[in-house]
């Protein structure tokens, strides 16, 4: 039988105190929604329903635009699970059965998604559960003699007995869809809150005869987020799976509480990445990398054997193998890096290509560049590209030697083999194997007096 996935993320979160929508607080660099998403189209549903609040709609598409085929369902009141569910009944595939995921529980696994799907057949409904020894603000799992659920009793309803159970409800539960209609027309609002709440179809469910199981799993993934602390927490969770991930795979990571991972980092073998790193995007590091203390990466691609030094920000970048970059670098996008290149310390690339085995050493802007093989560009070196209106470009050739302080007024080539002399300012072409110096005539002055200060002042 097919199934419809129905995410519900229509919580204003005022926890949160943001005036983003709960769904879309950001963990791991990803909204929530996103972290959920990324788990549910895995397991080839049908279909996919997001229940949204009326204000959230335009923000919630702009972020979920490159998922495709979602269905977007309104709740226009806040009346709880069961009237969200409800809401997006209509356009569920008629005989679907239903899995109901929470927009604010966003650590969920694929695995654990298949697994609630699969064992639906031998029962009517599934609800994903775990153990846990504080189970205080979470609904609790009553079963009877058998082992069956028998109800959910949500913090704020449950008794005193009740409030000692240790099964706790994660608000994530499977539905044949046979039943979920007669299930939903039977909920009332007549608690503390006044809601509709879907666990309450449980013991609806129950008192009608359907056979009610959970599935177990552990409590990190069905950690639930209402505040930033929570927030907060749930990072902690994340960067633990993905470290421990990475760990697994041969990564020397030297501390994994001090790395943040806010997107998807691929790495080779005896890569090394030293504290206090934070990689963005889609990252990949190649065998043999190594990260030094407070480096930023992000989508950027790093060659084999390549070290990236101390207080490094690397941006959109590809970076060839054996090169050296740092400390304090910045590549901004555009910047690719051939076999061997070198930037160092204060230096600042962008839209820019650096040849094999050339280096830019010292504090130095070089952007809308083309660098040539084995090139050395020298200290307080700037490519001029901005004329205040457009960018140009700057082209070196191979074998060139640019001296330190040198100005490179764009557009400009410097062929190769050239020499530029240190203090230059550069608004023509350099020939080839050739000196090109650009220098103010030196004077001394004899009898020359250094201002002195007014008395008094």
């Amino acid at each position: 039988m097919g199934f419809s996935i129905v995410i519900l993320a229509a919580g204003q979160g005022t926890r949160m105190a943001s005036n983003k929508p709960k769904t879309l607080q950001v963990l791991a660099g990803k909204p929530m929604l996103t972290n959920i998403l990324e788990q549910a189209i895995t397991v080839r549903p049908d279909q996919v329903i997001i229940v949204h609040s009326p204000e959230d709609i335009d923000e919630i598409k702009k972020e979920t635009k490159q998922f495709q085929g979602l269905l977007f369902v309104e709740q226009n009141k806040p009346l709880g699970t069961g009237h969200a569910l409800k809401k997006a009944l209509p356009i569920i595939k008629r005989c679907n059965n239903v899995l109901v995921l929470l927009g604010d529980v966003p650590l969920i696994k694929n695995d654990t998604l298949q697994q609630l799907i699969k064992n639906l057949s031998d029962c009517d409904i599934r609800v994903l559960s775990s153990n846990t020894t504080q189970p205080t603000g979470y609904g609790r799992i009553k079963k009877d003699a058998g082992n069956c659920v028998k109800a959910i009793i949500e913090e704020q309803e449950a008794n005193k007995e009740e409030k000692q159970i240790n099964e706790i409800n994660s608000g994530i539960i499977a539905f044949s869809g046979k039943h979920l209609g007669s299930l939903l027309d039977d909920l009332d609002a007549t608690n503390s809150k006044g809601e509709y709440y879907l666990t309450d179809t449980i013991e609806n469910a129950y008192s009608k005869g359907l056979r009610i199981k959970t599935t177990i799993t552990n409590q990190n993934e069905v950690f639930g987020v209402n505040d930033k602390k929570d927030l907060a927490h749930a990072e902690g969770l994340k960067r633990e799976e993905l470290t421990n991930a990475l760990m697994d795979q041969g990564v020397t990571i030297c501390d994994p509480k001090r790395v943040d991972i806010r997107g998807t980092l691929k790495c080779g073998k005896d890569v090394i990445i030293d504290v206090n790193t934070v990689f963005e995007g889609d990252v990949e590091l190649s065998d043999g990398v190594k990260i030094a203390p407070l480096v930023i990466v992000s989508n950027s691609t790093i060659g084999k054997n390549t070290s990236i030094l101390s207080h490094s920000n690397i941006e959109g970048a590809n970076i060839g193998e054996d090169c050296s970059i740092g400390p304090f670098a910045r590549l901004r996008p555009g910047t690719e890096l051939k076999n061997q290149a070198k930037v160092g310390n204060f230096v600042e690339t962008k839209k820019t290509t650096i040849g094999s085995k050339s280096k830019v050493n010292h504090l130095t802007y070089v952007g809308d560049a083309e660098i040539g093989e084995e090139t050395n560009i020298g200290a307080g070196t700037i490519t001029c590209n901005y004329d205040g209106a457009n960018k140009h470009k700057t082209i070196i050739g191979d074998n060139v030697f640019i001296g330190s302080g040198v100005e490179l007024v764009a557009p400009i080539s410097i062929e190769s083999g050239a020499t530029v002399g240190a203090g230059s300012t550069l608004s023509k072409a350099a020939p080839a194997n050739k000196l090109t110096i650009e220098r103010a005539k030196q004077k001394t002055i004899d009898g020359w007096q250094r201002p002195t200060k007014n008395k008094g002042k």
